[in-house]
This record gives structure tokens, sequence and C-alpha cells, in this order.
């Protein structure tokens, strides 16, 4: 705008000079021609009265200094004389404009242009008494001759004028500028700047009001959508049609452990390159939406992306990255749990078909019918046993079908626990201890027994001869802490993390030989979820193996 400003006045500046110049230059060539003719009319008259009085007037026409030219010419038109010519020479001057102008009305006057010489020739006639007329020229120069005659001149006027008009439109273009540039957008009618911009700063005002208040609702609609998707706790992101990231909540950022002010902008690969997400991306520009499975380390998500389209043109993708780990984990262990639960009961129930049919079939000796019979009495045992366990595990899981929580002595429970399991510690030549404070909590006491019974009974099987378990429960501030500790064979430290696992064994042989289901610490762990309290293990193989359960304050 300030560059537009200078030019303007730039070019108004000198356009107005040089049009003044001329003017002043005809203004002034005008006045020069009534001032020659003026001379030339002065001169007519001394010169003709001088004629009518010389005795000779070649002689007094020779005899004058004039720098003019002076012609006498007869009334015919033909010349008598001539200053600066051979009057016989010269054609006749009757139909010269000053001349007929002469002999009609007394004097005339004329000026004619030479185009070759740019001059300008000046003639005054006065007709003398004699009836002969008297003209005087002069040849002076054009406008055209008088302006070459001063193109030096009028050059250096034209550049100082130019280097004028230079500092003079710099300057005014600053001043006028200078307003404007100062005005405050955020207050346009506060500002005292020229008359002539009070509607357009009136019309900024209301689109600075308006530009303001749709500001304000795209940002409470930012601030709305951010709430909403940093709070999920499934991955988002948005793409526009060349697959750049316009938005990535923190949950996809942790995903793919990158920063979320840093990637928007980048391709989405970028991000990550894994091939399922380029699957459901492709998935999704063919058929509108694309799924797939991305693994990464130990974890499992499913990556969903679906194209967004506008007016049927595709103008972004829409991908959601959801933590399936835990579902994909509970169906591998559905999936164990099913094989598991197939071979634990297919095992006795073999036996018991086999001692069945030896039976059945008259094979048997009578003597050996009873051990036979004892034989099957203790599959169908075990196996009533490991459908116990499996239906208080489903119960435990469901959290259905259990009782409602009741404040509960867990002493009498544990010590109660302890008196029925000390024949078989005895049996196992191991030495069972408790020590037990007071200490009541709320819970469900069926499930509170099995907790005691199970961690009991695996120290007691899983025990050397010899060796000793000790339970301890005791309270430590507001918690309350169950501990049985025995000296028995120990868990390896590649075995440790799977043992709350269902019918995981530690060491298989020694618990075909024992018996149980291997569901005993996977109902503990379970037992001790569903009474908020935590589990913790700590063994060492060959020396023994403590189980705290640490329960928290009762409410």
């Amino acid at each position: 705008m300030r560059q537009r400003i200078f030019w303007n006045i730039f070019l108004a500046s000198v356009i107005a000079a040089v049009l003044l110049g001329g003017a002043v230059l005809v203004t002034q060539y005008d006045v020069f021609e009534e001032r020659i003719f003026s001379e030339l009319e002065s001169e007519c008259g001394y010169v003709s009265a001088g004629i009518l009085q010389a005795a000779d007037e070649t002689a007094y026409l020779d005899s004058l200094s004039s720098k003019n030219r002076i012609t006498l010419i007869n009334p015919d038109g033909s010349v008598a004389y001539d200053s600066e010519e051979d009057e016989t020479t010269l054609d006749n001057h009757a139909t010269r404009p000053e001349v007929a102008q002469a002999l009609v009305a007394g004097t005339g006057q004329s000026s004619r242009y030479s185009e070759t010489q740019l001059t300008r020739n000046f003639y005054y006639a006065v007709r003398i008494s004699d009836g002969r007329v008297l003209r005087v020229s002069t040849a002076q120069k054009s406008l055209l001759g008088m302006v070459g005659s001063m193109l030096p001149t009028i050059l250096l006027g034209i550049l100082a004028i130019l280097i004028i008009s230079v500092f003079f439109s710099r300057y005014a273009a600053k001043r006028i500028v200078a307003p404007i540039n100062a005005l405050d957008l955020e207050k346009p009618l506060g500002n005292a700047a020229y008359d002539e911009l009070a509607p357009l700063l009136t019309n900024m005002e209301h689109q600075r009001r308006e530009i303001a208040a749709r500001i304000g609702a795209l940002c409470e609609k930012q601030r709305e959508f951010t709430a909403v998707t940093e709070h999920m706790r499934e991955g988002l992101i948005l793409l526009d049609s060349s697959e750049r990231m316009l938005a990535i909540n923190s949950s996809a950022a942790h995903t793919f452990g990158a920063d979320a002010s840093a990637v928007i902008g980048a391709h989405v690969l970028m991000l990550n390159r894994s091939y399922a997400l380029q699957q459901a991306l492709e998935r999704a520009k063919t058929g509108g939406a694309g799924e797939s499975t991305l693994i990464k380390g130990a974890k499992t998500y499913q990556v969903l992306a679906s194209t967004v389209e506008d007016e049927s043109v595709a103008a972004g993708t829409v991908i959601l990255i959801l933590d399936v780990s835990d579902k994909v984990a509970a169906e591998q262990m559905r999936r164990e749990f099913s094989a598991n639960v197939s071979h634990e009961l297919k095992t006795p129930l073999t036996s018991i078909l086999g001692y069945a049919e030896i039976m059945r079939d008259g094979v048997a000796r009578i003597e050996d019918t009873k051990r036979f019979a004892a034989k099957i009495y203790d599959e169908a045992s075990q196996l009533m046993s490991l459908i116990d366990d499996i239906i208080r595990l489903s119960q435990l899981d469901e959290k259905s079908s259990l009782p409602e929580k009741t404040t509960v002595d867990l002493k009498a429970i544990v010590e109660e626990v302890c008196q029925r399991l000390q024949p078989q510690a005895q049996r196992a030549e191991v030495t069972l201890t408790c020590e037990c404070e007071s200490a009541q909590i709320l819970g469900i006491p069926k499930i509170l027994e099995e907790i005691a019974q199970n961690l009991i009974d695996n120290a007691i099987k899983y025990n050397r001869k010899g060796g000793s378990v000790h339970l301890t429960l005791k309270k430590q501030g507001e918690q309350v802490i169950l501990r049985v500790a025995d000296t028995g064979i120990g868990i390896s430290d590649e075995d440790r993390p799977r043992v709350f696992e269902r019918f995981y064994r530690a060491d298989r042989s020694r618990s075909k030989q024992i018996g149980g289901t291997g569901l005993g610490l996977s109902i503990v762990k379970h037992s001790a979820e569903t009474h908020g309290a935590s589990v913790q293990l700590e063994s060492q193989l060959g020396v023994g193996t403590t189980i705290t359960v640490t329960f928290p304050p009762e409410e």
C-alpha cells in the first residue's frame, strides 16, 4: 500500500510540475509575441515618419541600424525596397496577410512558422500617407525552438523536480500510512484515524466480534473433543486425505511410544510401519472400513479404520485402536482351561471305566473286586473334587451366587482349619503350627475357609518329611495379614509367575503322586480378589515357600 501511495503521489507531482511548466512556457511565449508586435509597431512608426521627411528615402533606409528586416511595398504589391534581399528578385507581396490588411485597414500583422528552421517570423505593416506599405519583420525562435535551446536547463529542472518529488512522495506516503499502520485491530472503533476509514473500521469491528465468537465456539468444541479423546482408553487417530495425522490422543501416542504434539502433520506410517496398520488402511480405502490385529510386545491391539467422506469424496480416515490383550489372554486361558478340564476329567474317568469294565466282564478275581471298587471310589472322589473346584472358580469369576459379606472372626476360621488338617500333617510327618491374633474382617466365611484350607493343604503336600508349616495371623495397622510358610520343595524362578494359573503344577510328577486338582492356588487368588485382598508369593527352590494374603481394613 505504501508503494502505491508513493507512486501515485510521485506521478501526480511530476505530471503537475510538467503541466504547470508547460502552461507557464506557453503563457510566457504569448506575452513574448505581444512584445515583439509592439516593438515592430513602434519601429514602423518612426521609420515611416523618417521616410516622409527624407530627401533620399533609399539612403535613409540603408542608414538605419535596425536588426529587423524592413520592406517598402508599392500599392500594387511590388517591392520598392528590402533591407536584406534584392527587391527585383522578390515576388509580389499584395497577397501577404499583413500587407493586405494594411492596404485596407491602415495596419496589419501576422506571423508564419518555419518548420525547417524551427523559427517564427513576425510581420507588422503600416500604410503610409503616399499609399505605399512599410513592413517591419523579425525572425524569432518558435516555442519548440525555445524548448530546444533551453533543453539542458529544462532537463536540470525536470531532474530537480524528480528528486524533490521522490523525497516529498516518500515523506507524504509515510505520513499517510503511519496512522493506518498504527491502527489497533483488536479495538477498531478506538482508533482516531482518518474519517474516511470509519466505515472500514466499523466493518472490521463487526467482523472481529463475529470471528471472536466463532473462534470461541471452535475452541469450546476443541476442548470438548480433547476432553473426550484424552480420557478414552482406546487410541484415536484422525488422518486427512493424504494420511497425515490431524489429531492423536494420548492413548494412541502411548501405544506407539510417540510424542503426540511432535507427530501432528506427519504421515501415519511414520508413527508405526506395521503390516497390520497398513492392512487396515488399505481395507478402509477399498471397502470404507478395515480391521486388523496388531501385536506389539506382550500387547495385542485391534485396529479399526474407517473412511470419512464429504460429498462422496474421501476426506480422511478415523483409526481406532483397542487394547484386546485381556480379551485375547482370556480366550487363550479359556482354550487352555477347556483342554485342561478335558484332560483332568478324562484321566479319572478312564481309570473308572477300566476297573468297571474288568469287574463287568468277570475278569477280576473275587479278592480283587474290593480293591477295584476302592480305586473307583478314589477316582470318583477326585473327579467330584475337581468338579467342585471348577464350579467354585466359575462362581468367583462371575461373582454370582455368592453370599453377602458379613463381619467374620478370621482367627476362629483359621484355627479350625489348622485343627482339621493336623492329622494330614502328621501322616506326612510335617509339623503344623498356628500363631493367630484376634482379627475381624468383612468377608464370606466359606470362601475365607477355602483360602486357609488350600494354603495349608498345599504347604503340607509339597513339603518333605520332617518339614514344617507355620501359619501366622496378625494385624498390621488396619490391615490383616495371613501368612503360610513351609520348608518344602520350593518353586523355581521360571515356574513362580505361573503357579496361580489354573491346572498349572510346578512339579507334575509329585502332583500326580499326592493328588489334587491343580486349582488350589488359583482359587486362593480369586477368593482373595473377591475380598479385595492381595496375594504375594516368595519361594526358593529346595528351601521353601511363603504365601502372604493381605486383607484391607474393614469398612
